[in-house]
């Protein structure tokens, strides 16, 4: 038996972050949780800079594990790692470019303890760029499956979900065409099972947003997703 049984796991997918500082801080914004009973565990997805070292020394603290995929297979799978080695009864979502608010993990799990109707709880998030903080994104409060046809009514690395349900649906997609839209479809394959979540209005986590980034995602990717989107519209039963 494991002698550290945490309660909560923070999963991590990072590809090629080496001299990126956003690795750093976003580490380091987990560290500094007011919430203590936790493990980190981050999957290197193949990465071909010397980010496996980075993160071998930041897996000095006995609670960060390091995980590698040899080939770069995307963030869905690598997140299916994580969560394969997890043992916390909650599973709260990092993005190796977000930075966690100190009272993020105490507060969301605090909230699924008092709220076992919903599976997942989420919170509003500030804007930022390489520059600093440029604007606040509020998401409904409580996400109805009519809400998936417009936007994905959420913000995926600021979600904590119940392990349990992570494991009903078996993780997420490994699917090629879903490949940049995997949080999109986990989602509603979520809400498709019958599972409701909750987003919290107060700001709990720091999104990298860059105006730009949008404009940076090509032509296939945008058809990939938009494939993705039909087919979860279908099984939510929000498409006539």
């Amino acid at each position: 038996p494991k002698a550290y049984a945490p309660k909560i796991s923070v999963i991590m997918s990072v590809y090629n972050m080496a001299d990126d500082p956003l690795l750093y801080q976003s580490v380091n914004s987990i560290l500094r949780q007011t919430y203590d009973n936790w493990e980190l565990i981050i999957c290197d997805d193949g990465s071909t800079d010397h980010t496996l070292y980075i993160l071998c020394r930041f897996a000095t603290d006995q609670r960060i594990r390091v995980l590698r995929n040899s080939t770069n297979r995307g963030a869905g799978a690598a997140r299916n790692a994580c969560i394969r080695a997890s043992s916390g009864k909650y599973i709260a979502v990092m993005d190796e470019d977000d930075v966690s608010d100190p009272r993020r993990l105490k507060k969301q799990a605090e909230f699924l303890e008092a709220h076992p109707e919903y599976a997942f709880v989420g919170s509003s998030v500030w804007l930022k760029d390489r520059h600093g903080i440029w604007g606040r994104r509020r998401l409904e409060e409580v996400p109805e499956r009519k809400s998936f046809l417009s936007t994905l009514p959420l913000v995926h690395p600021s979600v904590m979900i119940r392990a349990d349900a992570v494991k009903a649906l078996r993780g997420y997609t490994q699917a090629g065409v879903a490949r940049r839209a995997e949080d999109y479809e986990f989602f509603m394959r979520l809400y498709a099972l019958g599972y409701k979540g909750y987003n919290m209005q107060e700001e709990l986590v720091s999104y990298l947003e860059e105006l730009d980034s949008y404009k940076k995602r090509n032509y296939r990717s945008r058809i990939a997703e938009c494939v993705v989107r039909l087919r979860g519209f279908k099984q939510l039963g929000i498409l006539k």
